[in-house]
């Protein structure tokens, strides 16, 4: 039967169209592994999609270079520093001995960065006591929810802000870039100007790529996919993804991606011919109401006409 199958088929399209077209859009969990989020309102605007196992194999090789801990919460900045702190009362209050470990860091660190230790707990909890508050709208720009999370952020954690979130700042910034209309990208209207906006970015942005979640092949590939403009014309779209998939991806990896795109079209075909055939139905029905079946009653025609409806269906499924 091929009713399963349709269905089966239109749900896979929906997920796979997402795929493809939500290029304009931005991934949730790539980002969120790349630049924490501080907010959710913020993130929920600027996640873009990411690859799970290609961000678990970087994180891998980051756990296997980190430094000592106690070197972390000394030199550290950003989010490494953020995760240093975190481990630190974590592992404190499940031994029980943060009193020892804070004296202890106290012998090792200059006082700021002991104050922010020592103060961290606290300055978490306040922000997140006020970003649970925060009554900016839903429809408010991204520009104006970053400004609100960096509002709150300097309230809370003042010169350590800094410190803390210097990698999510040149983010958001580059996000902000991005949503511009009038960004390098969406002035482009050829292929290789295109590719050699592209090229440009992540050469200027090459000590953030890491902390972008942009340092691998397939991140790369999948970002500039996310940031060919509407305008762009067809043709010119077509040329730019043969040459970053050209670029990005290895030959098993561009093949599933033709693979893909022809069960798509077959698909979508399927569903454009039984959708065509039972509109022919439908009129072929009205005509026999107003002719040849006019004298039949309400109650014989429904009967009617929900069984050619039935055959119709039974019939295309079970090609």
């Amino acid at each position: 039967m091929r009713l399963p199958l349709l269905l089966i088929s239109v749900a896979f399209i929906g997920s796979v169209y997402f795929f493809i077209t939500n290029e304009n859009e931005l991934n949730a969990e790539k980002q969120e592994s790349a630049i924490p989020a501080l907010s959710e309102t913020v993130n929920s605007t600027i996640q873009p999609i990411g690859i799970a196992s290609n961000q678990a194999k970087e994180q891998m090789q980051v756990n296997e270079d980190m430094p000592e801990p106690d070197t972390l919460l000394q030199d550290a900045q950003g989010q490494t520093l953020m995760t240093a702190i975190t481990s630190f009362w974590q592992q404190c209050r499940r031994e029980n001995n943060c009193d020892e470990l804070l004296a202890k860091q106290q012998l090792l660190l200059d006082d700021d960065r002991y104050q922010l230790l020592v103060n961290f707990p606290v300055y978490q909890q306040e922000e997140q006591r006020l970003m649970g508050e925060s009554l900016i709208s839903q429809d408010a720009s991204l520009a104006d929810k970053i400004a609100n999370v960096k509002a709150i952020r300097e309230l809370v954690w003042g010169n350590y802000a800094a410190l803390l979130f210097q990698q999510q700042d040149a983010y958001y910034d580059y996000r902000l870039s991005l949503a511009d209309p009038d960004s390098r990208f969406n002035q482009t209207q050829h292929s290789d100007d295109f590719i050699n906006e592209y090229n440009a970015m992540l050469a200027e942005r090459g000590d953030d790529l890491d902390s972008f979640a942009l340092s691998s092949d397939t991140a790369k590939y999948e970002e500039a996919l996310q940031l060919i403009p509407p305008s762009m014309p067809e043709d010119e779209t077509a040329r730019i993804k043969a040459e970053l998939a050209s670029q990005y991806l290895t030959a098993n990896e561009r093949q599933s991606i033709v693979n893909r795109e022809q069960q798509v079209d077959k698909q979508e075909q399927e569903i454009t011919d039984y959708q065509q055939g039972l509109n022919e139905l439908e009129l072929t029905l009205v005509n026999e109401r107003a002719t040849s079946k006019q004298t039949m009653n309400d109650e014989d025609w429904q009967v009617y006409k929900a069984e050619r409806l039935y055959q119709y269906r039974l019939n295309f499924f079970s090609l």
